[in-house]
């Protein structure tokens, strides 16, 4: 299928925690086999993305025959896929394709790739990333020390399982990155739209402690607050107001699980002027 086949066609927007296993809708780490998510989705996979998610394929068994949003790929395991959010792709597998599929949120990803490749461009806009791991040996036996962790870690709920997912996912994440050419993953290959709304996104999470409204974004990007709503409906189906709200939410559930800060000082934190209005807030 041609890129511009794709764009004719339509695509789609793919929340896969919620459609996949509804149990896990609202975490920061998604661990499946490969082969599990093929047999539910089907392994002639239709064209889409993830909003708001990165997502990893480790391939250790078979072929994958994939479009990342122009660019075309045929490769043998052992492989990677990298799709960061909003980047469109479609793939076919072989029957014998095995391995494992990471879903990541992208405020877990953005900051290794800034470490990993200081100066080399906006983290969101990394562009899809698909290369074999043929001849890599230590790249291979590290990784493989890593599934069966994260696997077993997934299926459990004992205490610490968010934090130790998130080292783990970051660790592979790192692992893998490292492989790939600083100078292959700087130019944003998201389509104008879709990296005006990744811009969004970027700019959310830098910001979003200082409680700045909607048209303050819509400025900040160079357009009206009509169009900014539209991109978001279209591509996350959610206003500009609900996605800055989530990401406020999701930092106020960290801080509230995880740090030893009084509700007082995590309203503070996250730029509550009003502590009170932060604990009724927080307990909805």
């Amino acid at each position: 299928m041609s890129s511009e086949a794709i764009f004719e066609h339509g695509y789609e927007n793919i929340d896969l925690v919620r459609e996949y296993d509804a149990r896990y809708a609202g975490e920061d780490v998604h661990y499946e086999t490969f082969a599990r998510l093929a047999n539910f989705f089907g392994r002639d996979m239709r064209p889409h993305w993830h909003d708001r998610y990165f997502q990893l394929h480790y391939l250790v068994t078979g072929r994958i025959t994939l479009q990342l949003d122009e660019h075309f790929y045929s490769v043998r395991a052992p492989l990677f896929v990298l799709t960061p959010p909003s980047v469109p792709h479609t793939f076919f597998t072989d029957p014998d394709s095995d391995g494992h599929v990471l879903t990541v949120r992208q405020e877990l990803i953005w900051p290794l790739v800034e470490k990993l490749w200081p100066g080399s461009g906006d983290a969101a806009m990394l562009q899809g990333i698909c290369l074999s791991l043929e001849g890599m040996e230590h790249t291979l036996a590290a990784l493989n020390h890593y599934w069966p962790i994260i696997s077993l870690e997934f299926q459990q709920n004992k205490p610490g399982r968010e934090i130790l997912l998130q080292s783990l996912a970051q660790s592979i994440f790192t692992i893998l990155l490292r492989e790939a050419p600083p100078n292959d993953i700087s130019t944003c290959s998201v389509r104008g739209e879709m990296c005006l709304f990744q811009k969004f996104n970027r700019l959310i999470d830098e910001n979003y402690r200082q409680h700045l409204m909607v048209p303050e974004y819509a400025t900040m990007l160079g357009m009206s607050e009509s169009r900014l709503t539209e991109l978001c409906r279209r591509f996350a189906n959610q206003s500009p107001k609900r996605l800055i709200f989530e990401r406020v939410s999701r930092e106020a559930r960290r801080l509230l699980l995880y740090s030893e800060q009084s509700i007082n000082q995590i309203a503070l934190d996250l730029g509550y002027k009003d502590p009170a209005y932060f604990a009724r807030f927080s307990t909805e």
